[in-house]
């Protein structure tokens, strides 16, 4: 039993970093550390490129989530996008309604130092994303 007490505990708090750290408006280099730091769970995939975004990559291959973060030329962080797999729905949809403010169907907001962000969750065929950006 606390085994599978264990378990749970484990898998939510890999779950979801759709409630993420906040990492729109930092520099590549504050990404990188909090990545090791915050969510050591998700490693770093430099195994595709892409020469149209410039962006981070990291997989959990745990929760089976991608975490994409969008960089600018000066290399700050415009944006993040989880991919994640249908299984993790719930508990991320439970963690942004804990964490933000909702706004409509799959969308909240929440503010840092007067800074509006937005966050939508979008379903696809096989999986489902959750993205990250200032708030026009």
């Amino acid at each position: 039993m606390i085994k599978k007490v264990i378990l749970v505990v484990l898998v939510i708090t890999l779950v979801i970093p759709a409630k993420s750290q906040h990492f729109v408006g930092k520099s590549k280099v504050q990404v990188e550390k909090e990545m090791k730091t915050l969510l050591p769970e998700f490693v770093i995939d430099n195994s595709s490129v892409n020469r149209t975004y410039k962006y981070l990559k990291y997989i959990n291959k745990i929760t089976e989530q991608t975490m994409l973060i969008f960089l600018s030329e000066n290399d700050i962080c415009t944006s993040t996008k989880v991919v994640s797999d249908y299984s993790n729905l719930l508990q991320v949809k439970k963690d942004l309604n804990n964490s933000y403010k909702s706004t409509g169907k799959d969308t909240w907001k929440y503010s840092i130092d007067g800074v509006k962000y937005v966050v939508k969750l979008k379903r696809e065929e096989w999986y489902f994303t959750v993205f990250t950006t200032k708030d026009d």
